[in-house]
């Protein structure tokens, strides 16, 4: 999310996407990180997943894989990497304005 006061990020913890033919299809496993432009994060939403996890009766693997993969964005959050990387925003958007046009 580009702001006034900085870029503002908003990750969902997802299932890959399969397309079907007629849509795209995922599982949202509700854990979300915040990312403020100072590159602090919140985890969001924990209690949620785990009240779905119990009721959807989430395989252990599953539970592991969310986990890891919590622990990788934060480390990639913590090191300024992939989108996080401080010139990663500017060249998408300036391509997001040549494309516009």
């Amino acid at each position: 999310m580009i702001r006034e006061d900085g870029i503002y990020y908003y990750c969902n913890l997802s299932s890959p996407f399969i397309f079907d033919g007629e849509a795209l299809k995922y599982i949202d496993y509700d854990l979300d990180i915040k990312v403020y432009p100072d590159m602090t994060f919140n985890l969001l939403d924990e209690d949620e997943y785990e009240r779905h996890r119990k009721e959807m009766k989430y395989p252990e693997v599953i539970d592991q894989i969310l986990k890891a993969n919590v622990d990788k964005l934060i480390r990639w959050i913590r090191q300024r990497k992939g989108p996080f990387a401080p010139d990663f925003i500017d060249i998408w958007y300036e391509r997001y304005l040549t494309y516009r046009r």
